[in-house]
């Protein structure tokens, strides 16, 4: 499971980089759809999305991290690669493959948070019960 979440996190930590770096378009884009701050909001975006990963990829809070992650990249997918407003037919299909894999990941995402929702609420479950604390003595 470590190996997943780890593998899942590398293209949230390589994107954010590259946008703290240079964020390009992303600004003009934040400010031409209204957003907030939208000088700001690149960059603070990629570090929510940094800091989820490293929550999620090394286990430390990953329902957390998760939760991080799925709200940046869902705000961030439906901003950045809003294909059904394109016109022209390459730039759709584009946007169209980044909105798709952005979805899969948003899925990989929900699925590892879930998991991990489970597992804690699993452990708080068996401290407070009777008997699966004694199972868990015993084993």
């Amino acid at each position: 499971m470590a190996a997943g979440r780890l593998l899942l996190c590398v293209p949230f930590v390589v994107g954010a980089t590259q946008a703290l770096r240079s964020p390009g378009p992303l600004p003009d884009l934040a400010r031409k759809t209204g957003l907030p701050f939208g000088d700001h909001l690149p960059r603070v975006t990629a570090g929510a999305m940094i800091l989820g990963s490293v929550a999620v990829g090394t286990g430390l809070a990953p329902v957390v991290g998760g939760v991080t992650l799925a709200v940046s990249l869902a705000a961030t997918t439906v901003v950045v690669h809003g294909f059904w407003s394109e016109r022209e037919a390459d730039a759709r299909a584009a946007h169209r493959r980044a909105f798709l894999a952005n979805c899969g990941l948003l899925g990989g995402v929900l699925v590892t948070t879930v998991h991990a929702l489970g597992s804690a609420k699993a452990v708080a479950v068996s401290r407070r019960t009777p008997l699966l604390r004694s199972r868990r003595l015993a084993s």
